[in-house]
């Protein structure tokens, strides 16, 4: 396991509000290539700085302090795929974690996206994550390769050849539960299905509202 990344946990706590959007680029394998496949969305035409989002949940009590102290900070909805190949572990899908996890060094870039919110649109986002989660929606790996040949075909409004009604990646689970309390920040030329992380942080670009990590 790797080290937590003191400096980017404070970042992420000195700018945590519940609802608002974090976002990160990671340099292992599979954000490597999440990130080389946006290229034709970019606005340069290079790799995506970008490979996962998720939503900040609440500040919660832990024992995460030195030598087991208690200690707060924040919790994340996300949809993701994790498979321990030492354990007999996989979690696939919508869950609740710890911010640490998007605090190690695998992590190349990070952002905070702030639009806003009212405090209602903000507590239906929250609790359009909490019943995604409580679903077990699922992470779709072939969703990926949806959007991917719409992107290639340039027919993102059209919902997700590969669609699966019980199942997000990670930007689409973000875009939904903002769509789903009014605060759809994407036009209807990029269905929710075909959502990237790109897009997310175009978004934020385009409304003044991206924060980025700058150790």
């Amino acid at each position: 396991m790797q080290e937590i990344d003191d400096e980017l946990l404070q970042f992420f706590t000195e700018y945590y509000k519940p609802g608002i959007i974090g976002i990160v680029g990671t340099k292992d394998t599979i954000g490597l290539a999440i990130r080389e496949a946006q290229k034709a969305v970019t606005v340069n035409g290079e790799a995506s700085l970008w490979s996962h989002c998720f939503i900040f949940g609440d500040l919660r009590f832990d024992r995460r302090g030195a030598g087991g102290t208690k200690s707060k900070s924040p919790y994340i909805f996300e949809s993701d795929l994790k498979v321990n190949l030492f354990k007999p572990q996989l979690r696939n899908g919508a869950q609740e974690n710890w911010i640490g996890k998007w605090c190690r060094g695998k992590v190349e870039n990070a952002a905070v996206i702030d639009f806003g919110l009212s405090e209602d649109r903000r507590d239906n986002i929250l609790a359009t994550a909490l019943q995604l989660v409580d679903e077990q929606v699922l992470y779709p790996i072939h969703e990926l390769l949806g959007t991917w040949w719409a992107i290639i075909m340039k027919k993102r409004w059209l919902p997700n050849p590969l669609d699966d009604p019980h199942a997000m990646y990670c930007s689409a689970f973000t875009r939904y539960c903002y769509k789903e309390a009014g605060r759809d920040f994407l036009g209807p030329e990029i269905s929710v299905s075909n959502t990237t992380p790109e897009d997310i942080a175009q978004a934020g670009i385009k409304a003044g509202a991206i924060k980025i990590y700058r150790p």
